[in-house]
């Protein structure tokens, strides 16, 4: 056997005819039909799976030299976990932690159960008839302040006498009161402090009959909810309606032209194009006559160019000739109204990405009703391959208002789309021109609307409502508060007690597991109310009202610090707070700084939270308040952190969840919790 079989140089031939085959080691030659029906046909050894010794040498693979002295390491590697192997999928190990993580939630289960057996009642069973009815009393307090902020919009309405439409107008309000000049009169006074008494009601009122009348604290923090969103709501609308009176009486169609953005405070007064609105005679006359055409007086061709300029002309010609006419007027750069056009326009720490996030999501589908056959399914294709590239088409002025010029129609929505300029700022124009909109249907869906920032008009869907939408919905709302509510009662009181106890007893170590106990309950909680509220009820509520625009989160769990997770986990309360408190506070005539703006818009959210959490607990300590007022170095902390070791790092994601829902969350509710036992043994 010393002879060396070269497999390479090994040939057999199988002959049929006019067909050969050659097998030269892995090449192979066929000559006519298929090698496999060759071999089987004409080769009865290996039809029968019987092989030669000769065979089985031919088949095998030539030998290695030594062997054991093989090269094994031969290029540099990375380790699979190393951070810089980034094509690794970790979907296994995931699904280890998923099942890893159910059964010590089973085992909870299993020992809950063995130690305290069933708790879940039902709910509302022990709840007096007291509570039942101050809650009722609270939510008509809430109801009352609409309609109170609906009869005040109704008289704040400028009558047509009103409007400064005149050239000899325009220069009187220029010589008159800098008030006058951005198109506000004597009777906005009025209305301001009107809707002011309105908003203190909304929560005193509520606050009130929450802390002395209502014992069970989920019906407590039920009443405050509505409150303070109630409360947020008429903020919007007046703030909103101010700006569009304004317009109106400056007759500025396109709002386009806000004298305000040149405005400026000097010595304690509103000083805009070298006017003031000091108390002096002389500016009360000059007041009176800027705001009622039957007492505009003539004016010297001067004025009238100056008027022209503040309220006649286009943006940009006001600007530049304001600031041509006085040196002593603040940088233009972040000046503007209190309008919606800001919110494009000034930078707001981080509002870039965000609004990019946001405008990145899909459109909602158009709900059709069709039958479904083949000719249907062809058109809803072609409709759709239509209308994802949509040809920009002017909307109708007579039919959207007189403020819509600058809009665009989309297949699918019944309400125009403003155009985006070229600079990415969005022009202000809505389908209902003011004071069109003050009625009680307009201002009725604001109230029902997923939003906490009054417009005119909304973007909706066209066509029916999906009522199997709306079905999945409630149904997950339904059971996931159901769930909600047995996870409280079962394994969120128990803990609860012992935390109790753990504080009585001064002991550090029992009430530090109380709390990590409770953190895990608590973010269970946390995520199922946050899906139950901003996914299943907010769009639940949108479809039935067709609103559009159902953009209520963004993904708010891959935050690198806390100043992305508190812009992106609730966007209602993020536009609200940039458009009426930081927005207002950094632009003309305030210019404050981008800080204080910051600290103003943490201290209302402080003391939103306070009221919201403080009064259905009666437990007045500032919680809440210490707890959101930490969250600006926390910010500053998780902004280095990522500055530091970059936003891969994934550290200032860590920050926030041991902050927020390992630490935070748990605490606060132990604190609450305390209290309220102490306050009501």
């Amino acid at each position: 056997m010393n002879k060396t079989i070269d497999a390479v140089s090994i040939r057999r031939d199988y002959i049929d005819g006019q067909n050969a085959t050659v097998i030269s080691g892995s090449h192979r030659k066929l000559g006519g039909k298929d090698s496999s029906e060759t071999l089987r046909r004409h080769s009865p050894k290996m039809h029968s799976g019987r092989k030669t010794a000769s065979e089985k040498r031919a088949r095998q693979r030539p030998g290695a030299s030594y062997l054991q002295a093989q090269v094994v390491h031969y290029k540099p590697r990375v380790s699979v976990l190393d951070k810089e192997l980034t094509t690794v999928s970790y979907h296994g190990l995931v699904n280890f932690l998923l099942l890893l993580l159910s059964a010590t939630l089973v085992r909870l289960a299993i020992e809950n159960y063995m130690k305290y057996g069933i708790l879940v009642s039902i709910p509302g069973a022990g709840v007096s008839r007291r509570d039942w009815a101050a809650m009722l009393a609270g939510l008509a307090a809430v109801a009352a302040s609409f309609f109170a902020a609906l009869a005040i919009e109704k008289q704040a309405v400028p009558r047509k006498q009103q409007r400064v439409s005149s050239s000899r107008c325009k220069a009187a309000s220029v010589g008159g009161s800098a008030l006058a000049q951005v198109g506000v009169d004597a009777g906005d006074k009025l209305t301001a402090a009107m809707h002011l008494g309105n908003l203190c009601f909304v929560l005193v009122a509520p606050s009130c009959i929450t802390y002395f009348g209502i014992f069970q604290p989920a019906l407590g923090t039920m009443v405050m909810m509505c409150a303070c969103i109630m409360f947020l709501k008429l903020y919007s609308l007046a703030a909103t309606n101010f700006d569009l009176r304004r317009a109106y009486r400056l007759q500025d169609k396109r709002l386009d032209r806000d004298p305000l953005r040149l405005a400026a405070i000097e010595r304690g007064h509103l000083a805009i194009g070298g006017a003031s609105s000091s108390p002096d005679p002389s500016d009360r006359a000059g007041a009176g006559a800027g705001s009622d055409t039957d007492v505009c007086s003539e004016s010297s061709e001067d004025e009238d160019e100056v008027a022209d300029d503040l309220v006649g002309s286009t943006a940009g010609n006001s600007q530049e000739a304001a600031l041509t006419s006085t040196a002593s007027m603040p940088s233009m750069k972040n000046s503007f109204s209190l309008t919606a056009r800001a919110l494009a326009d000034i930078p707001v720490a981080g509002d870039d990405r965000i609004d990019a996030k946001a405008d990145a999501l899909p459109r909602p589908r158009i709900r059709r009703r069709a039958a479904i056959s083949a000719a249907n399914v062809l058109k809803l294709v072609a409709d759709s391959s239509e209308s994802a590239t949509p040809p920009p088409q002017q909307a109708d002025p007579s039919a959207a208002g007189s403020n819509a010029s600058a809009n665009t129609t989309h297949p699918g929505f019944d309400v125009a789309v403003p155009e985006t300029a070229a600079d990415g700022s969005r022009a202000i124009s809505y389908a209902v021109a003011y004071p069109d909109n003050v009625t009680l249907r307009n201002f009725g869906y604001f109230w029902l609307a997923p939003t906490l920032c009054y417009q005119p008009s909304y973007p909706r869907m066209a066509g029916p409502i999906s009522k199997s939408f709306v079905a999945k919905r409630v149904s997950e709302l339904v059971i996931i508060c159901v769930t909600m509510y047995v996870i409280i009662q079962q394994y969120a009181v128990p803990t609860l007690v012992g935390s109790v106890k753990a504080i009585d007893t001064r002991n550090g170590f029992w009430l530090s597991e109380r709390v990590l106990k409770l953190s895990v309950i608590s973010a269970t909680i946390w995520f199922l109310g946050f899906y139950a509220l901003f996914h299943a009820g907010l769009n639940a509520l949108a479809e039935v009202l067709r609103f559009a625009d159902r953009a209520f989160y963004l993904d708010w769990w891959n935050s690198v610090d806390l100043a992305a997770y508190w812009r992106e986990w609730n966007l209602p309360i993020h536009y609200f707070c940039k458009r009426h408190i930081m927005v207002p506070l950094i632009s003309a005539p305030l210019n404050l700084p981008v800080g204080a703006g910051v600290g103003v818009t943490f201290l209302f959210s402080a003391v939103m939270h306070e009221l919201l959490f403080g009064i259905p607990t009666h437990c007045l300590k500032g919680y809440s308040f210490v707890g959101m007022m930490a969250q600006i170095p926390l910010i500053q902390l998780t902004q280095w952190l990522v500055r530091w070791r970059g936003s891969d790092s994934g550290l200032g994601n860590a920050v926030f969840w041991i902050s927020f829902c390992i630490v935070g969350q748990p605490l606060g509710v132990v604190q609450y919790y305390y209290t309220w036992v102490k306050n009501n043994p």
